[in-house]
């Protein structure tokens, strides 16, 4: 098990930034009592200025994947899946160099507005459990995915992404939340959040299930 930010070439919101975004929405007293059906509201609608607040095709995880397949020293057609791959824009990376993709989420809204080229290629997952055989991928990969799950399911869905992968290609990136200001934060900026823990209880959660990939934790306050 190592840690290494596979995403570390992606432009991330400050924390301050976060911050600021969640205070003006608190100031003018935005309703986020629909903010848990990853539709529309989750994904695109602006008003809410946290979470998503709109999120649309930019390129942002070309560099990215390059540190996928020379992390994981990735031949050409390898057979990857991502849980939890809202709209599928790292997929999307993934396939346009060749790549075998699939994708499961949560939201019928996301895999509706993915990319034409691999929606028939993501499911609708409802579940911590996934639909495929022992030993399916090369490479599985799940980014910010397994805080919006309770306890059990988080550890529950990181088991299965084990079960799936022939080999310690794994992935997870994490969010985390070192006290109570940052985990108050943290679900006011997206309320979906279920497991806010600190980073050492997540490292101990993988160890406890002999996680055999690499992960990142990411502070988001």
């Amino acid at each position: 098990m190592i840690e290494y930010n596979l995403f570390k070439t992606t432009a991330h919101r400050s924390i301050t930034e976060r911050t600021d975004k969640v205070k003006k929405a608190e100031i003018s007293k935005l309703d986020f009592s629909d903010f848990n059906d990853y539709g529309f509201d989750y994904f695109d609608n602006d008003k809410f200025g946290v979470g998503y607040g709109g999120y649309s095709y930019d390129g942002r995880y070309e560099k990215s994947i390059i540190e996928f397949i020379k992390h994981f020293s990735l031949p050409e057609k390898s057979k990857i899946l991502e849980v939890g791959c809202a709209k599928g824009y790292i997929l999307y990376e993934f396939y346009k160099k060749g790549f075998d993709v699939y994708g499961v989420d949560a939201s019928s809204y996301a895999i509706k507005n993915s990319p034409i080229q691999i929606r028939e290629r993501l499911q609708l997952n409802l579940s911590s459990s996934l639909s495929f055989d022992d030993n399916t991928f090369d490479l599985v990969f799940s980014k910010e995915v397994l805080p919006h799950l309770d306890e059990k399911n988080a550890i529950k869905l990181a088991r299965e992404c084990i079960r799936v992968t022939k080999g310690s290609n794994i992935f997870f990136e994490i969010q985390y939340a070192d006290d109570n200001e940052g985990a108050n934060l943290m679900k006011k900026w997206d309320n979906t959040h279920k497991t806010i823990r600190p980073k050492e209880w997540w490292i101990k959660q993988l160890e406890q299930i002999n996680y055999p990939g690499s992960y990142h934790c990411k502070k988001l306050f």
